[in-house]
């Protein structure tokens, strides 16, 4: 079995969809993460990047697992039209932490129900499993651990890590340090990092507390785990091509293994 982790980045932006020729670079698409590994299709949060041409990277794939971090509505925007989803001949496993007393199935049907959308889950026609997330799991081959981020309402930080390889995908985290000793513990010598860096650290001042990190903290923590590569994202929706060009030069001239991630491209481990 080919040992490497293919990665695909469907959606970088946070908080909500952005579209036209000011974000066409880094894109407009809410949170989602496209992983193959093992045989195993992974798909990281269902934001709006879970549409148009990721369908297509889902054929002809009839079994996915669906890992989602938090159910925040910019998270899961993606999953109630996806379209394997209608299939009865797809198994989708969804893997979603019980939080505030609310099962995965219940988070998604609070999401899924009229008024705010006609279809609930038990309409869709493919084989639906939801489950709790354990600290440390197998999907296949691919193993998975888990740690808590601190995020209002909760969040899961996951890391996959197959063939020697692991990718740590840590969005909705807001570190109290630059270098926090839980989560460089987790994400020690990951192959890759994926991780938030929504504001910039004068935005901070008045986001305390909203659950985000700072481009400048996160860079710090990429360098203090030892990450081969990092991928910043979660992009704040007001900043431009542009702006996020000039904050990524700036970055990198003190951290060169740090980039910002751009909704469409792809990694190879």
């Amino acid at each position: 079995m080919d040992p490497t982790i293919q990665i695909r980045l469907l959606g970088v932006r946070g908080t909500l969809p952005v579209h036209g020729g000011d974000f066409a670079s880094f894109g407009g698409g809410t949170s989602c993460v496209l992983v193959w590994a093992g045989g195993e299709t992974i798909i990281l949060d269902a934001g709006t990047g879970l549409s148009g041409r990721a369908w297509q990277a889902f054929h002809p794939q009839r079994h996915c697992s669906m890992l989602i971090t938090h159910a925040h509505v910019d998270h899961l925007m993606g999953f109630p039209p996806f379209g394997p989803l209608f299939d009865p001949t797809v198994r989708c496993d969804v893997y979603l932490k019980t939080r505030e007393g609310r099962s995965a199935r219940e988070q998604m049907e609070t999401l899924m129900a009229p008024p705010l959308w006609p279809v609930r889950t038990d309409s869709m026609k493919a084989d639906l499993r939801f489950h709790d997330v354990p600290g440390a799991f197998s999907i296949g081959p691919v193993e998975i651990k888990t740690m808590e981020s601190r995020h209002p309402g909760g969040s899961t930080i996951y890391k996959i890590t197959y063939g020697g390889r692991s990718v740590v995908y840590a969005t909705d985290y807001e570190p109290e340090s630059d270098a926090p000793d839980d989560f460089c513990a987790f994400a020690e010598g990951c192959s890759l990092l994926l991780l938030d860096a929504q504001y910039t650290s004068e935005e901070y001042t008045c986001t305390r507390g909203f659950g985000h990190s700072t481009i400048p903290r996160s860079a710090a923590i990429a360098h203090r785990c030892g990450a081969e590569q990092t991928l910043l994202i979660h992009h704040d929706p007001k900043r431009t091509d542009r702006h996020l060009l000039a904050l990524e030069e700036a970055v990198r001239t003190q951290h060169p293994n740090v980039r910002f991630g751009r909704q469409g491209e792809e990694v190879l481990l």
